[in-house]
């Protein structure tokens, strides 16, 4: 996303004949986001974000980073092995904590957003433990119906 400075150069060098081809190599984005700016500035005769249509979020801010260190303490809490809580867990702190209902494939939208990584068991570590891995794996393999996730 463009800055509202790098906005103002957009507009700037297409008024002085430069390509969109040659501005979006200048700022280092595609072509298309510098083609879209300049058909937004000529119909709303504005380069600032507008309000986008739809139901608002309940997921504020505040929400979310409340949301991250519920779901932190219930990691480190839960599962002190492998620092991992699967994506229904997660769901189901949502639903307790903020009172909605999302979607698994949502809420692994939540997760990436708040940083965390979706985990799977690797062959081989710097510090390779065979007998940690065998546990592990068998651990993992009871949970593998249920996503596991983990800070990253």
């Amino acid at each position: 996303m463009l800055s509202i400075k790098e906005r103002k150069l957009v507009l700037k060098w297409d008024q002085k004949g430069k390509t969109q081809q040659e501005i979006a190599e200048l700022l280092d984005c595609h072509q298309s986001s510098i083609s879209r700016l300049i058909n937004k500035h000529k119909r709303h005769k504005t380069i600032k974000n507008l309000p986008r249509s739809g139901r608002p979020t309940k997921l504020t801010e505040n929400n979310l980073n409340l949301l991250k260190d519920k779901i932190f303490s219930r990691i480190k809490r839960a599962n002190k092995k492998y620092c991992s809580i699967s994506t229904k867990q997660v769901r189901k702190i949502i639903q307790r904590e903020i009172g909605e209902t999302y979607s698994l494939r949502h809420i692994e939208r939540i997760m990436h957003k708040l940083g965390f990584s979706l985990i799977t068991p690797r062959p081989e570590h710097i510090r390779h433990d065979q007998k940690k891995v065998d546990a592990f794996r068998t651990e993992f393999k009871k949970n593998l119906q249920k996503s596991m996730w983990s800070m990253s």
